[in-house]
């Protein structure tokens, strides 16, 4: 004789198998972020960023970049800045068999940057190079830049049609353009003529394939911008070659990118405005005019960031402090962007830790990761409250005031 189950226990049951299928659906796409335990961040630019390009730790079994773009959405940010770069699969903990070599096949072979663009980040900027075995420091033949050219024209092609309407904007750049021309990281080298006109090539065949690939697509509702970086502008400003002063004036560039460490360090609140404040009206005076661009200013802060000692606790309140001042000159000058460097630390001396990051090796979430959770917590309220009473976002200026009268109550 059968045994009948009773109804009310039939019910639990049922209800307790339908739960685990549902977390098993979870658990066989650890890649998806559940969003209803996130908050829901208005899709507006909140200027304010960070990086998530370390690999030195972590502490989840998941992929290290998906861990950290999902770290960086935590902390209320609808920016998100990654690598592409010939070495990232190693930083992110990426097992390619089989190394890929173009930028494209890279993305869409390896699951985790697929995953992290396709969280509800509205910018998303992208370290591109190129995987090919062209190597754009010595005279490129016709044929090597066609190769170039199609590496870049087909990512960007690629990006277009698979963001189409999805709002999201796209911004593809380097890494400090300076060091590229310099390896050795000494900042008295003159780059030869020869290597800034390769470099000035190599922008301009990214340049037109973006441009080209923009054109040909009939993707709508999703942006993508190319901007080169520098970061030895004080040479160009001196009138020494450098990016600024003997690349970017030869190329129809979107954006250029300022990695801001030698402007910023050592010095007051004032002379660091006054000093990024000359520093971008230089840089601007070397962009071409472009239309159809939808910032006010086409120059922001690529990189800011400042170390910190565990033997001495007072370096703490000095780093925070140095960093809400970039924040708020972020908007005095009415920046685009400014990008924290970083998430993850990955910056040691002899062992030791810079504490550059927003979460530390300890996992232990910094005052720098509070100062941006408050500052995005308020912002986005206020975004959703303004949509709601005047049916509108409020005007980048309006955005500014208000972001300023946020940083200094924080």
């Amino acid at each position: 004789m059968k045994k009948r189950i009773p109804l009310l226990l039939l019910s639990v049951l049922i209800v307790f198998l339908f739960s685990c299928g549902k977390k098993g659906v979870v658990n066989d796409t650890p890649t998806e972020v559940p969003t209803n335990t996130l908050q829901q961040l208005e899709p507006y630019n909140f200027v304010l960023g960070t990086h998530a390009i370390s690999g030195s730790y972590q502490f989840t079994s998941e992929n290290k970049l998906v861990e950290q773009a999902k770290k960086v959405r935590e902390m209320g940010s609808n920016i998100l800045k990654i690598t592409l770069g010939k070495n990232s699969p190693d930083i992110y903990g990426i097992n390619e068999v089989t190394k890929s070599t173009t930028t494209l096949a890279l993305f869409t072979n390896n699951l985790p940057y697929k995953t992290v663009c396709n969280m509800d980040f509205k910018y998303i900027f992208l370290w591109v190079h190129t995987l090919t075995n062209v190597d754009w420091k010595k005279a490129l033949t016709a044929a090597e830049e066609k190769v170039l050219y199609d590496e870049m024209y087909n990512f960007v092609s690629h990006l277009l049609t698979t963001y189409d309407n999805s709002g999201k904007t796209f911004l593809i750049g380097n890494w400090e353009g300076d060091w590229l021309l310099i390896p050795s990281y000494d900042r008295t080298v003159t780059p030869a003529p020869e290597l800034l006109a390769n470099m000035s090539k190599w922008f301009q065949i990214r340049q037109k394939a973006i441009d080209d690939a923009k054109l040909a697509s009939t993707a709508k509702n999703v942006s993508l911008y190319h901007y080169i970086e520098a970061n030895l502008v004080l040479k160009g400003m001196n009138g020494e070659p450098c990016v600024a002063e003997s690349v970017i004036p030869n190329v129809d560039i979107d954006l250029i990118s300022y990695s801001s460490y030698e402007a910023i360090k050592d010095k007051t609140a004032v002379q660091k405005k006054t000093d990024l404040q000359a520093i971008f009206t230089y840089l601007e005076s070397k962009l071409k005019p472009k239309s159809g661009l939808p910032f006010s200013r086409r120059v922001f802060i690529g990189e800011y960031g400042y170390q910190a000692n565990a033997s001495k606790p007072e370096t703490f309140q000095k780093q925070y402090d140095e960093t809400k001042e970039i924040m708020k000159i972020a908007f005095e000058l009415n920046l685009p962007f400014a990008l924290h460097w970083q998430m993850y630390n990955n910056e040691y001396e002899n062992g030791v830790s810079k504490q550059m990051s927003l979460i530390n090796e300890s996992g232990a979430k910094t005052r720098q990761y509070v100062l941006h959770n408050n500052f995005y917590k308020a912002m986005n309220t206020y975004l959703k409250d303004e949509k709601q009473k005047n049916n509108r976002y409020p005007t980048t200026d309006e955005y500014r005031t208000k972001a300023l009268q946020v940083l200094s109550s924080l």
